[in-house]
């Protein structure tokens, strides 16, 4: 039996599986399985992960689409490892995730979850955008998970048997049922990340929406509310907060009503303010070179991003700012 099932949920992946899948076998710790439930994909994602030869890897088919929350339940109604790691198929893990998960989970049987608190931002290509930072400790993480999110989804790893005691995803959450997921784990044992680089978060331009995000916000709220209830000792009164669900679901309904030009626009728009975010944080940190990453990114999304444009700018200035202060500091008028 291995100790650790990985679980990947594939949905048209093509362009990024191949390099998930090869980062989990990679692994230095090597008693685990690879679980991988395709979707319905309608690209190439199901002969990509058939091509590698690897006794650990299991694939489990759908003949329809059913969604994230469904295909990680059916991965765990199939694991057979006493800790499962959630691994997305976009995404890419260091060597060294599961080893470092394992043994801290072992050495810490209170705690039933970990992921990891550092982890970079990448684009398409790999390029690191910017490095995002978590709370480590179960105090913080605790005191702060009802307010704002403390993980990175597929840099998780927990106990098997917690899952079983709470349920698995609820569908009823997609596409934040990691968030739902998470706050009821946490309820019954304590979470910690730890500060390491283990996983590295795919910024993906076709996975953004305007409507989409604020639909995900809202969904992450609905979850909040619902463990602020369970608790402070009331019930879920789940009945009601999925009535208002149903009020949200005809938001993104509605939007496809509107000219598919507005749409990508305005979803344009929304990417390149996501861009533009990691080249603003790199030129507050003084790192050039991430900083005209992220302007340059923005630009390609929408070309029209004027904050870019000036960040660019700004970006080449205190290069040659930085180099007249060095040629100077390095110069003999210096003593004058």
């Amino acid at each position: 039996m291995p100790r650790v099932t990985v679980v990947m949920a594939v949905y048209n992946a093509a362009q990024f599986v191949r390099e998930a899948v090869a980062s989990v076998l990679a692994q230095t710790f090597r008693d685990f399985e690879l679980i991988i439930v395709d979707d319905s994909s309608f690209d190439d994602s199901l002969s990509i992960v058939e091509s590698f030869d690897d006794t650990r890897i299991r694939i489990i088919r759908h003949q329809s689409n059913v969604g994230a929350a469904s295909s990680r339940n059916d991965a765990l109604a199939a694991a057979r490892g006493d800790l499962v790691a959630i691994m997305d198929a976009d995404e890419v893990c260091a060597p060294t995730r599961l080893e470092r998960q394992v043994v801290f989970l072992d050495a810490n049987p209170q705690v039933g979850l970990v992921g990891c608190a550092v982890y970079d931002n990448i684009d398409a290509s790999g390029a690191v955008l910017g490095t995002s930072f978590l709370p480590t400790d179960n105090e913080t993480i605790q005191q702060s998970l009802t307010e704002k999110w403390c993980f990175l989804h597929s840099s998780i790893t927990f106990r098997r048997a917690l899952q079983k005691s709470i349920g698995g995803y609820r569908t009823e959450f997609e596409p934040a049922e990691d968030h739902d997921f998470v706050l009821r784990v946490l309820e019954h044992s304590e979470g910690h990340n730890l500060h390491e680089r283990l996983v590295s978060y795919r910024l993906n331009p076709e996975s953004l929406s305007v409507v989409g995000h604020q639909y995900i916000d809202e969904l992450r709220a609905m979850a909040i509310r619902l463990a602020r209830r369970r608790r402070s000792g009331q019930s879920e009164d789940l009945g009601v907060e999925l009535q208002r669900l149903s009020e949200l679901e005809k938001r993104p309904k509605a939007s496809r009503g509107q000219s598919t030009v507005v749409q990508r626009w305005r979803n344009s728009f929304y990417v390149a303010d996501r861009y533009y975010g990691f080249g603003y944080r790199g030129l507050c940190a003084g790192d050039l070179e991430i900083a005209r990453r992220g302007f340059v990114e923005s630009l390609r999304v929408n070309a029209m991003f004027a904050k870019s444009w000036i960040g660019f700018a700004i970006s080449f200035m205190l290069f040659a700012a930085n180099r007249v202060r060095f040629v100077f500091q390095r110069s003999d008028f210096m003593s004058w």
